[in-house]
């Protein structure tokens, strides 16, 4: 197998084979909620990986920032971590989990054209379409409406799937004579 190839297939099924762990134990097994960060934040960063191997021609401070934002929202575990009760599995996530939370990084990366604020609003997005198909839903639409939306797992893993197959059709296509 080529070099090139070789790389492709590495980061591709790498950062599949890493969501697949980590959902593996979260579906089987009833964590701790402050456990649960242990498999899932590595599960967003994988996602992200997915994105930014089929994102080209971007600055690494792009790439930076997405695998930031790929974690960003999970910033409200820290007060979450330290409060005396803990939130449970099927809790609705909180509202830093909606797209209003986006729109002040955003905002900011469009006045200031900064690369790694543009990466860390889609990581943002990324850490949303994750979440989207694990656990409680997100309350995307907050505050126009609390409700929470969900997908299926298969859809988020399906989502997972394509990008990587999307990912290897670069070093695939140039191989041919």
């Amino acid at each position: 197998m080529r070099k090139g190839r070789l790389l492709a297939w590495t980061r591709a099924v790498g950062c599949l084979a890493a969501i697949a762990a980590a959902d593996a134990v979260l579906h089987r097994r009833r964590l701790p909620w402050l456990a649960i960060g242990l498999f899932d934040h590595p599960a967003h960063l994988a996602t992200a990986g997915l994105v930014a191997l089929n994102v080209h021609n971007r600055p690494t401070r792009w790439t930076q920032g997405l695998l930031v934002g790929a974690l960003v929202p999970d910033l409200d575990h820290v007060p979450l971590a330290l409060s005396r009760q803990w939130p449970t599995q099927g809790d609705a996530r909180p509202v830093t989990h909606c797209l209003a939370a986006i729109a002040p990084v955003a905002a900011a990366a469009a006045a200031t054209q900064s690369e790694r604020l543009h990466g860390t609003a889609t990581g943002m997005l990324v850490h949303f379409a994750r979440d989207l198909g694990v656990g409680s839903g997100v309350p995307l639409l907050w505050p126009l409406s609390r409700r929470s939306v969900k997908v299926r797992y298969g859809v988020y893993a399906g989502g997972c799937v394509g990008l990587a197959v999307l990912a290897l059709a670069p070093a695939y296509s140039r191989s041919r004579p």
